[in-house]
């Protein structure tokens, strides 16, 4: 492409505003795949990365922009736009280029929902910093604040990202909101790599990247309540849940404008279940749009020959003593390190840590890394004692 690349804005260093250096014909946004494959270009070897997407009735995010910063400064991808957007798929990919998000989570399911592909070397700052201070969940304007010592003003971030053109306002907090993902990453990198901690930090972001979600076969099991089923109601949950999350897959909806979690439980908990028994849970027009596939898909479930296994029962007093103990001597660990207390002792993964001791004999295996230096042995020792 001739003429200035699309990256017309930079971020000040010592101020949040963001200056046009490209020229008069840049666009605001970058809409097409020429101008595209130019600003991934100059990029670099680091690239920060933002999404803005729309989420209220619709089970999938629509992907609205991409917020892409580098060398050659700031650049906003429209993510409406009719373009096959491969440079950027191809950038995501890139083992050798380094991808910096904050709160990875919702960013990779836009990417992976609109692009189909899971960034490889990708880091998040969020995590990062869970590393190097007590905040496990520090907001980007945060660590905007505590590494540059700007503050940013939030205020477009429930915007209507689909509208075009977008407003000044809109584009300027775009254009915020991926500035200075690199600064800060650049602080991160040398304050981990000092702490010597790099490789800890790596070590739980590839287990971020690894993570699988759940399944419409699976989901079953996340729902308040399935703990206490057994037999043939969770049986009947599974089926009904897995019929609810490929409808609103399909239908493009949210859970719960279909059918919410405590309406499945309390239907699954049915011996028998009759249409009034839909219409006592579901309104009179969801009844007569679902309550017949409702009831066939209990019975079908109450009838599977081969019912899930029960999930893990509650734990009793003296098991709850015992993750108390560990929880307390992580806290204290966490403490003494000055990193953030969620990454040793969150409740639900000591819960699962100690039902994995108490059937295997051994630590699960993310005590393979650095956790196992840093709590591997007095974990042992206090489960051995139990």
């Amino acid at each position: 492409m001739e003429g200035p690349l699309p990256m017309p804005y930079r971020a000040d260093a010592a101020s949040t505003e963001l200056t046009a250096g490209g020229g008069a014909s840049a666009p605001a946004l970058i809409d097409n795949d020429d101008e595209l494959a130019a600003c991934v270009a100059a990029l670099g070897a680091e690239v920060g990365i933002d999404t803005e997407f729309i989420r209220v009735r619709t089970f999938f995010p629509i992907p609205a922009l991409y917020q892409l910063a580098g060398d050659g400064g700031v650049a906003l991808v429209d993510a409406q736009a009719k373009a096959n957007f491969d440079a950027l798929r191809a950038t995501l990919l890139d083992p050798e280029r380094t991808k910096v998000v904050h709160a990875c989570s919702e960013d990779l399911e836009v990417i992976e929902r609109h692009l189909g592909v899971r960034p490889r070397n990708l880091v998040d700052t969020q995590l990062a910093h869970a590393f190097l201070g007590e905040d496990f969940s520090a907001s980007y304007a945060r660590l905007v604040k505590h590494y540059l010592d700007l503050d940013l003003d939030k205020h477009e971030t429930r915007s209507d990202w689909l509208q075009r053109p977008l407003s000044a306002r809109q584009l300027a907090y775009a254009r915020e909101d991926a500035a200075y993902l690199l600064p800060i990453w650049s602080h991160q990198r040398h304050a981990l790599e000092e702490k010597g901690r790099l490789d800890w930090f790596r070590e739980d972001m590839a287990s971020v990247m690894d993570q699988q979600a759940d399944t419409p076969d699976t989901w079953y099991r996340t729902l308040k309540g399935a703990r206490r089923l057994g037999g043939g109601e969770l049986a009947a949950l599974r089926s009904l849940v897995r019929w609810r999350e490929n409808e609103v897959r399909r239908r493009d909806m949210p859970r719960a404008h279909l059918v919410r979690d405590d309406q499945l439980v309390a239907m699954a908990r049915q011996p028998v279940l009759e249409i009034a028994d839909v219409g006592r849970l579901l309104s009179r027009r969801a009844t007569r749009r679902y309550g017949k596939t409702i009831v066939y898909l209990h019975r079908r479930g109450r009838e599977d020959p081969n019912p899930p296994p029960s999930l893990p029962a509650g734990l009793t007093r003296r098991d709850g003593e015992t993750i108390t103990e560990l929880r307390d001597v992580a806290r204290r660990e966490a403490a003494g390190l000055g990193i953030a207390p969620e990454l040793l002792a969150r409740k639900r993964e000591l819960e699962t840590d100690y039902r994995h001791y108490r059937e295997h004999g051994s630590l699960p295996p993310r005590y393979e890394g650095w956790r196992g230096n840093v709590l591997g042995a007095v974990f042992r020792e206090i489960l051995a004692a139990r």
